[in-house]
């Protein structure tokens, strides 16, 4: 990016979002859901077709399932969650999180096939899996505890992903979970009061990142994924889908009843280019606008549409906490000139967000896709600028 271009960014930077956020270095689960249990325990967490959870009962049942799982597995212990029911996936989740555990997340009941592929030393489910260490999660949540005090490790891997590929595993920490959450909380303005429908399970980058930063600001989660109904009265501030899925899930959304009111807007997101008239066709049938938010597995969240600053044609700005480079398009290496000495290069980020794993090219992580940079600092993605391989 040219100096006049960073220059014209920082004019435009959107009120009330920082560049730079702060992380606290304490686990995940500490800052979105124990601190926020000890301060408005009684604000709702979780809404699904079963009823709402507070904080305070996330609070404890995820402390519970966290020591009772440290009584069956060894630190770093690789774990397969697979539940359908949202709270009883979440629970498990951020427990297995808390007892160190290596962590694979579904929301289906996971086939034996799948299951053996990512080799879990434990699989947790609504019922066991033949042939496989197994326990349900009713199991764990009716095992007698001893509550274990143990100092966190931040850096230890403990939610895995695919690579966009499948030919691997992407590793997040306490660390980049937490910094996902801050920096997503941030830029989409999210405060206790906020309420954001997950019409997808949170287990892939987008879903778990804005789920995290919705309880880290005392929010509430729907869990439109699990056939949760909204009623038309009530008013949501987001509702969140990936960009292949966004016409059909919405389409089911309202088709299940009449139509609750959205203020804030739908967060699409993307993994590469996306098509302008289609956004602006869902933004018209909607009536709100349509955000992007771009990333993948293997690199996290790094660039969204802020919702009071953004065009269609424009997959948003670097969120808090990530550093951009454009990439040589010959040697892949950072380049020390602008943005505007080339016509499109590669995206290179340096971020809290990233996660273990990927390409780094002298400190720069390759992401793969390429981009021009309007004056202003908005990021524009073209059909054909994705890069076939990174």
């Amino acid at each position: 990016m040219s100096k006049g271009a960073l220059g014209l960014l920082s004019a435009y930077w959107p009120e009330d979002t920082p560049r730079y956020a702060h992380i606290p270095r304490k686990p995940v689960s500490e800052i979105v859901i124990h601190a926020i249990a000890r301060s408005s325990g009684e604000r709702p967490a979780l809404v699904s077709a079963r009823g709402t959870l507070s904080y305070n009962e996330l609070s404890r049942k995820v402390s519970h399932f966290a020591q009772a799982l440290r009584t069956r597995c060894e630190h770093g212990a690789r774990v397969g969650i697979a539940l359908s029911e949202p709270a009883e996936l979440l629970i498990a989740a951020f427990g297995a999180f808390e007892a160190k555990t290596l962590t694979f997340l579904s929301a289906d009941i996971l086939e034996e096939a799948s299951v053996s592929a990512f080799e879990p030393d434990l699989v947790i489910g609504p019922a066991k899996i033949p042939g496989l260490q197994s326990m349900t999660f009713s199991e764990v949540m009716d095992s007698a505890v001893q509550e274990i005090a143990e100092r966190p490790e931040l850096r230890r891997p403990v939610s895995v992903l695919a690579k966009a590929d499948k030919r691997g595993e992407v590793f997040h920490n306490h660390r980049t979970l937490l910094a996902t959450a801050v920096a997503l909380g941030k830029f989409f303005m999210l405060s206790e009061n906020s309420q954001v429908v997950l019409l997808e399970p949170p287990t892939t980058w987008h879903t778990l990142g804005l789920l995290l930063a919705t309880w880290h600001q005392g929010g509430t989660i729907w869990t439109g994924w699990s056939g949760t109904r909204i009623p038309p009265s009530e008013r949501v501030d987001y509702v969140a889908c990936s960009w292949e899925k966004a016409d059909r899930l919405l389409e089911e959304q309202l088709a299940n009843g009449p139509r609750f009111r959205i203020i804030a807007g739908i967060i699409v997101a993307v993994e590469g280019p996306f098509g302008i008239s289609r956004r602006r066709r869902l933004s018209r049938r909607m009536g709100v606008p349509v955000l992007t938010l771009l990333g993948r597995n293997d690199f996290g969240p790094i660039i969204a549409s802020h919702p009071t600053w953004f065009l269609d044609d424009a997959a948003g700005i670097p969120l808090p906490n990530v550093e951009t480079r454009p990439l040589s398009p010959v040697e892949r290496t950072p380049l020390n000139i602008g943005w505007d000495v080339v016509e499109q290069a590669e995206i290179g980020i340096k971020s809290d967000l990233a996660p273990a794993g990927g390409e780094i090219v002298e400190g720069w992580l390759r992401t793969g896709i390429l981009a021009q940079v309007d004056p202003t600092g908005l990021y524009l993605l073209q059909p054909s600028s994705r890069l076939h391989a990174v």
